[in-house]
């Protein structure tokens, strides 16, 4: 996937109209990516410090108001790429809430929940204002969601004065909130361009599965390198690079979800978008945030007993990923599901190798089992005659 930038433009904010029906991504976009992605680093520590259900109850709320204004930021750049003076300053802006929101979600739950809120309302504000200087037709589609935005925010700020049940309700009241917004109000009106679309997502990708990589480093926390910690690291390698080649299989699952996209009609294109790149793509990444969590626990004490908690993490989040992955597949009918669905069940039954035999027994079981899967798809795809799923092909069958 190309990450060259649009070339330079004297075009200013207040235009509806897209610059060029094949926009790619441009450089400002995944250095909002990498400032997002910080995030998921911190949801990453603050679960591996707290791996019980109020921790995946703090996790799945934050990553949820998270997630979601990504994907609200997204859809912005896809309809008006940042090349207006205006348009960059504010993305930046943008960067930095996220930032804030980044330093402030360890505690976010324990003191830090009013500094949360406000950098989530900057979050929401900016996004509108970029809507709004975009043009009256991108004006239009911000102000059907723009109050679910701020009053989901103002709920997050004011959950921060309380405290136990009434503070976990405001929170799931501004997830409610978001996941209503878009049942409500509809998809309609924007003119969704599948390449730059599909592009971003994979570059996101890409970025959080570093982060499970880097993960690795974190882990070790300074101790000496020693033949054991560089071994497990090697093998722990694997399963991140397995996960990278299921997603993008050499760069031709992005052609082929490109192309789903493009046959659609507007409406039905931006529905399918909605579908597959944010809600197949939430225990993705839910995944790889509980693999990076499960990464720090393993590779201290490769060879001694996994505690129960990150043995699940570890084996839950290789699941959930490879749920996610056929999910995104049934939904644009670009590759076949069983055989991750299948391995997703699986990945369980390596608990016990974990917890009552060896860290890294589970760790490489997990990682013959990812391999397997890959395996068995490349031979079904080879055998059936969609090893390219070219565009030309009938689409429809390949889902099975």
């Amino acid at each position: 996937m190309s990450t060259e930038a649009i070339p330079e433009v004297t075009r200013e904010s207040g235009d509806d109209a897209p610059l060029d029906d094949k926009a790619r991504v441009t450089t400002l976009e995944l250095f909002f990516d990498l400032a997002f992605v910080f995030n998921f680093t911190q949801l990453a520590r603050v679960f591996s410090d707290r791996m019980n259900p109020e921790g995946v109850l703090q996790i799945l709320l934050i990553f949820w108001l998270l997630w979601w204004m990504y994907g609200g930021y997204a859809w912005l750049t896809n309809h008006v790429p940042p090349h207006g003076k205006h348009q960059r300053l504010l993305l930046l802006l943008g960067m930095a809430s996220f930032l804030v929101i980044g330093l402030t979600t360890p505690n976010a739950f324990r003191g830090d929940g009013v500094a949360f809120g406000v950098g989530y309302l900057l979050i929401v504000s900016v996004h509108a204002a970029l809507f709004a200087f975009s043009g009256p037709k991108a004006a239009r589609n911000m102000l059907r969601i723009a109050p679910f935005h701020i009053t989901g925010a103002l709920l997050i700020i004011w959950a921060g004065f309380l405290d136990g049940a009434p503070m976990y309700l405001c929170w799931g009241g501004a997830v409610l909130l978001e996941v209503l917004a878009p049942v409500i109000t509809g998809v309609s009106g924007f003119d969704l361009k599948p390449g730059h679309f599909v592009e971003r997502h994979g570059l996101l990708m890409i970025i959080a599965l570093g982060d499970s990589f880097l993960a690795l480093g974190i882990g070790t926390d300074g101790a000496p390198a020693g033949l054991s910690v560089v071994t497990t690291a090697v093998l722990i390698f694997v399963i991140p690079a397995c996960l990278w080649w299921v997603y993008f299989n050499e760069s031709e699952k992005a052609r082929r979800a490109e192309v789903a996209l493009e046959r659609q009609d507007p409406t039905t294109r931006s529905r399918m978008a909605l579908s597959a790149f944010f809600y197949a793509h939430v225990p993705m990444l839910l995944g790889l945030i509980l693999i990076a969590a499960a990464v720090k626990k393993t590779i201290a004490h490769p060879f001694a007993e996994l505690p129960l908690a990150p043995s699940l993490s570890l084996a839950g989040g290789v699941a959930l990923y490879l749920a996610g992955i056929a999910w995104f597949h049934g939904i644009l009918k670009i590759g076949p599901q069983r055989f991750h669905f299948a391995a997703a069940a699986l990945a369980f039954l390596t608990v016990p190798a974990g917890h009552l035999g060896a860290a890294v027994a589970e760790v490489m079981s997990l990682g013959a089992l990812i391999v397997c899967a890959l395996f068995i798809e490349h031979r079904w795809t080879k055998q059936s005659g969609h090893t390219c799923y070219a565009p030309t092909q009938n689409l429809e069958v390949v889902g099975r």
